[in-house]
């Protein structure tokens, strides 16, 4: 049986470099995947690793790590037929089967993942069990087409863009929307981008790390940064209004107190990922008339996918300004005490 690498959380807070089965078997419909990078998510996978969950899910340790994974076709299976060998795919799937031993929390930071060619799945006429957890299987399924000369840190980097501009829209950003940005992080970067790329007319971000601030006013152009540390926000926002404010932290506290510069009718828009046993308010706490908008898990993000090649393209955004680190898959646990320690911006890292 032939093995490789694999990243898992070991439930004391730690990852540690595994070994388990590469996949042995590819369907009819499948395309075996040699990952070649993946991203370590500040929030998802930084929540597996030390919180025991992410939103509703319980995990189980130890378990498999990745989500922000690209690669190349290795194999295909006898009926695919619109990805053959050698094409570059983001998202890839783990194991369609968990290794023994571990659970799956996605499992996409392994030497080797799955994906399918769903347009020829639909065609057809063939099911899966992933397709019941999307809308339209062709529009919302996750592994794209990496574009010839993108490198692989760019294309990690995708996925979390695409995150961003989906999350906007569904809080209903749009030209001439006020926003405000609790966070300073990559994250909240790609938001006060593409809020400017809507059309917002203001966008103010709230963060407590000065370095990390400049770099968003730098580079989104943004009206407005707070460093919630050392200014008063509620002082220096005083009399403002905001048709959508953002928690790109996933915080309780950040969501009542955004709430209190809304419009009649606005929106919180939570895009953090909310930490069991730390994701309960009271809504009397609420000022009236406005909206709390939930958003653990990205909703169609994946249709985002050409819009967002063309804004690289037209150099609306660069997928380098989200990271900071391309580190080797046997650092992980390195790059996973800098992230915490708020030495790296974001973490990248190399299968090979």
């Amino acid at each position: 049986m032939e093995m490789m690498k694999a990243v898992a959380a070991m439930g004391d807070g730690t990852v540690k470099i595994v070994e388990v089965p590469k996949p042995d078997k590819v369907g009819p419909y499948d395309c075996l995947v040699r990952v070649t990078a993946c991203g370590l998510c500040s929030s998802t996978d930084l929540k597996i690793i030390y919180n025991g969950s992410v939103a509703q899910n319980t995990i189980t340790y130890p378990t498999l790590l990745g989500h922000e994974g690209v690669g190349v076709i290795e194999q295909v299976g006898e009926k695919v037929r619109y990805l053959k060998p050698g094409d570059r795919v983001t998202s890839p799937l783990g194991m369609l089967t968990p290794a023994p031993g571990y659970t799956q929390t996605y499992g996409g930071m392994n030497g080797y993942a799955l994906t399918m060619d769903v347009k020829a799945m639909v065609e057809d006429g063939v099911k899966s069990p992933l397709f019941g957890m999307l809308d339209d299987p062709i529009l919302d399924f996750p592994s794209r087409l990496i574009p010839e000369g993108m490198s692989d840190p760019d294309a990690v980097m995708l996925l979390t863009m695409k995150e961003n501009y989906s999350a906007l829209k569904n809080f209903g950003v749009h030209a001439g929307s006020r926003v405000l940005i609790f966070g300073d992080g990559a994250v909240a970067l790609g938001l006060s981008c593409f809020a400017r790329y809507l059309g917002a007319v203001n966008v103010t971000v709230v963060g407590h790390h000065d370095e990390r601030l400049a770099r968003i006013a730098e580079l989104a152009k943004v009206d407005l940064t707070l460093n919630s540390k050392t200014e008063s926000v509620e002082e220096k926002l005083a009399g403002q209004k905001f048709d959508v404010c953002v928690d790109a932290a996933g915080s309780p506290e950040i969501v009542l107190q955004g709430a209190k510069f809304l419009v009649p009718c606005g929106v919180v828009g939570v895009y953090g990922v909310l930490k069991r046993g730390h994701s309960t308010i009271d809504l009397l706490d609420l000022p009236n008339n406005v909206s709390v908008h939930i958003l653990n898990w990205p909703y169609h993000e994946f249709r985002q996918h050409d819009e967002m090649l063309d804004m690289i393209e037209k150099g609306v955004v660069d997928p380098k300004w989200f990271y900071s680190h391309v580190m080797p898959i046997d650092e992980a646990q390195k790059g996973v005490d800098m992230i915490r320690n708020r030495e790296a911006y974001k973490v990248i890292f190399t299968m090979e």
